[in-house]
């Protein structure tokens, strides 16, 4: 019965009732899509960062170094000899190093030269299907560019130059589908998978020249790559070196002997995504001021709706209480109607921020080749859901109790 009657009351006055609810939602969303967002960001990047140790590559900045080598996200600095870094995997302090070559796309899915280290020490990742590639052409693809591309064993398709979607196609080089990897939740889900070779026989006479631009397309003649001989040992490049470390003391020594040489540049995934996480803070924290500010705004306009209910609702409580209603069923009656409101606006809040945030997950994910959902659950939520419920309750406290205290009989004369 309270809760019939407080719906009444709340549905009676639809306009300030739905802009309290209204206010509510919205920043019980945003404050919902801060947090999903923020917390899935720390955990991608942290995953993949503490994966790696070190990254070597071409003088440049440090964070595009880390997200395009390791996140794969950004262009990369440039190349480097692989001459040069050939040190680094006979250092004593050294587990393992595992070089990558990038120049290649299908589909705007990134095509990764690298030896067999990649999968089998750094991520390890069961196969769906298939296995390893042995030749040249030969590819591994990740769970979701095999899902995205319709891609199964046996296929082939010609790589694109570039990083992202291009449409300068190397016509003379097809890759081969020879494994399928199932799913890891990792940066590997979403790469192609190929030997060292096959980037350096597509890109036989860019490595002549010293470097390839990544960025552009470029207007070549076609040669036969298949039938090129491999590529001069001088000439070897890649585009970084991952590197682990097997003692601690390399932490202090690698990264400046490496930032000495002249051609090239150290960076620890671990730092520079912390500087990045940083960076993105405040602004997250601003976002997060402004829900909370909506969600003040809420709250009063809760109080201000129900403060107005009572004034014009003297009468209807006098005439409760005089009909046998008592002092306490009506200040319970008004509190469920708070209570009401702050329940509709945070279950609306709720789930348009889970839908919101799929969405933008989707988005993310055909642009990026990164996963974000909207259907992960966290504590947080409940907390959120009960300080609402609390709110809504608290909003209704002064008006209930002006009705609690309300003298019957002169209100009824004044009515008379």
């Amino acid at each position: 019965m309270l809760f019939k009657l407080a719906w009444k009351n709340i549905i009676k006055r639809p306009f300030s009732s739905g802009l309290s609810v209204l206010l509510l939602a919205s920043s019980i969303m945003i404050i919902l899509l801060a947090f999903l967002t923020m917390q899935q960001l720390e955990n991608k990047f942290n995953e993949n960062a503490n994966k790696i140790d070190l990254v070597v590559g071409a003088k440049g900045s440090r964070l595009q170094l880390v997200l395009c080598n390791v996140f794969h996200v950004d262009n990369p600095t440039g190349n480097i000899k692989m001459k040069d870094v050939t040190f680094l995997s006979k250092h004593p302090f050294v587990k393992s190093s595992i070089p990558i070559s990038l120049g290649d796309n299908y589909k705007s899915y990134r095509i990764v030269g690298t030896d067999k280290n990649f999968l089998k020490k750094l991520y390890i990742t069961p196969f769906k299907q298939g296995k390893l590639f042995e030749k040249p052409y030969e590819v591994v693809l990740g769970f979701n560019a095999a899902n995205k591309m319709g891609l199964k064993l046996g296929d082939s398709f010609y790589g694109s130059h570039g990083i992202d979607a291009s449409l300068h196609e190397h016509q003379d080089a097809k890759y081969f589908v020879v494994g399928l990897l199932d799913y890891s939740g990792e940066v590997v889900d979403n790469l192609i998978l190929t030997s060292l070779e096959s980037v350096w026989q597509v890109h036989f006479e860019d490595h002549q020249k010293g470097s390839f631009d990544l960025s552009y397309e470029k207007k070549h003649d076609h040669h036969h790559h298949h039938q090129k001989t491999n590529v001069v040992e001088e000439d070897k490049e890649i585009t970084a070196l991952l590197v682990n470390y097997k003692s601690p003391r390399a932490k202090f020594s690698i990264p400046g002997i490496v930032n000495n040489k002249k051609q090239l540049m150290a960076a620890e995934p671990a730092i520079e995504i912390q500087r990045l996480l940083d960076l993105v803070q405040p602004a997250v924290k601003v976002i997060a001021v402004l829900a909370w500010f909506i969600f003040g705004l809420a709250f009063f306009s809760m109080l201000i709706t129900l403060v107005n209910s009572m004034k014009s609702r003297k009468y209807e409580i006098a005439m409760m209480r005089a009909s046998g209603a008592s002092s306490k069923l009506v200040l319970i009656s008004i509190l469920t109607e708070g209570f009401l409101v702050a329940l509709i606006g945070a279950f609306l809040g709720l789930i348009l921020g889970h839908v919101i945030m799929e969405i933008m997950g989707l988005y993310l994910t055909n642009h990026y080749h990164y996963q974000f959902s909207g259907f992960i659950f966290n504590f947080f939520e409940l907390w959120l859901l009960f300080g609402t419920l609390a709110t809504g309750i608290i909003s209704a406290f002064i008006p209930a109790i002006s009705a609690y205290n309300m003298d019957i009989s002169s209100t009824l004369k004044k009515k008379i």
